[in-house]
């Protein structure tokens, strides 16, 4: 190399270090960073069923505004029932009379004759209402107040063979549902009705929980049906030597065989029967042999 250009390079090194620089520090970065987030209990999660949006709520009534309420009875009874619902889920239990109802609700200037319906007739009669002593509180569809109550009434459906209990239903009925169900999640199995897409809780037994082991699943998961019939599969079967179900379970109604109507020989009523014999007589004088 020219020892020109050596020179050169050791005089720009020698200044550059007279220089003075600030070195920027990295930042270190934060232990929580590489830390794995803490595990959170399965039980504490919502299962993905309870993401079903509630039923809408009709709108409360502003209860401190007068002016954009209607006076109607059955917007009043309609008033008085979600307000009831409200006051069930909020684990309020005591009853109210209907004074203490409108007062609440502020709906103390209807008129006399809808108030006589309300209490006479429609509040005593509406299907989401009990009434006892003149006082009336929230009927809800199954009586539950906690977590065990809630399993105990899951467990009884189950036993009976009468099936699940909608979401919506226990929602109703129970206060803080939801936090309650969460809490229970690992003992309750969701089902989502394809007809209306309807969550449908049932008691998950465990004594119904079957292991099947790992090599027939993976045989039964490799076995490929794909464009296959039912009597192709029985064909197969049999031929292979396994015998089919033969009951599926599926049961057409049988049509009810009409019976043929017989034609019977009317009787017709005979009128003039006593003149027979005149005729008989008339006809062989008219006629002698």
């Amino acid at each position: 190399m020219d020892s020109s250009l050596i020179k050169d390079y050791k005089s720009f090194k020698a200044r550059s270090m007279k220089q003075p620089t600030v070195e920027s520090k990295k930042a270190k970065p934060s232990g929580g960073e590489h830390k794995s987030k803490p595990k959170v209990p399965k039980s504490s999660y919502l299962p993905k069923e309870l993401l079903q949006p509630k039923k809408p709520a009709s709108p409360s009534p502003d209860y401190k505004s007068h002016a954009f309420r209607s006076k109607h009875k059955f917007a009043v009874l309609a008033a008085i029932v979600d307000f009831m619902k409200q006051r069930h889920l909020q684990r309020k239990f005591d009853p109210l009379s209907l004074d203490e109802i409108l007062d609440q609700i502020k709906y103390t200037d209807i008129n006399q004759g809808d108030k006589a319906w309300l209490g006479n007739e429609a509040l005593k009669e509406n299907s989401k209402l009990i009434h006892k002593d003149g006082k009336f509180v929230f009927k809800p569809k199954y009586h539950i107040k906690d977590k065990k109550q809630l399993l105990r009434l899951l467990e009884r459906h189950e036993d009976s063979g009468s099936g699940g209990i909608l979401l919506d239903d226990i929602r109703e009925s129970l206060p803080d549902a939801d936090e309650v169900i969460k809490s229970v999640g690992r003992r309750i199995m969701f089902i989502t009705r394809s007809t209306d897409k309807k969550v449908i809780l049932f008691f998950k037994n465990d004594q119904h929980q079957l292991k099947v082991d790992e090599e027939f699943q993976k045989h039964w998961r490799g076995v490929s049906v794909e464009g296959i019939g039912e009597n192709d599969i029985e064909k197969y079967l049999i031929n292979a030597g396994i015998t089919t179900m033969q009951d599926s379970g599926i049961r057409r109604p049988q049509q009810a065989q009409q019976k043929r109507k017989t034609n019977r020989k009317r009787n017709f009523k005979k009128l003039n029967t006593h003149l027979d014999e005149s005729l008989t007589h008339f006809w062989l004088n008219k006629c002698p042999v």
